[in-house]
């Protein structure tokens, strides 16, 4: 996967998360269009970034608890990686 698509996957599963319309893991990742475990790896990975992300069951959706800004974190880090 290269990087464009990466980062927007990854803004994908955010906005979904913010919207709290994710639905369980197998259906996330329908919806992302990557494979169940790597929905987990998404997670995994924003999560060391600062996300506070839980799974709501009587809601059937993921959901966040903080205020996390995705794009700057990761154009930040991005623009590390290039210097």
């Amino acid at each position: 996967m290269n990087y464009s698509t990466y980062l927007e996957k990854m803004t994908w599963l955010i906005e979904l998360i913010e919207k709290e319309n994710t639905g369980p893991a197998d259906i996330l990742a329908i919806k992302i269009g990557v494979s169940r475990r790597t929905i987990f790896r998404y997670l995994d990975e924003l999560r060391l970034k600062g996300a506070d992300i839980y799974f709501s069951r009587s809601k059937g959706t993921y959901y966040m608890k903080n205020d996390f800004h995705f794009k700057e974190d990761f154009l930040y880090s991005a623009m590390e990686w290039h210097c």
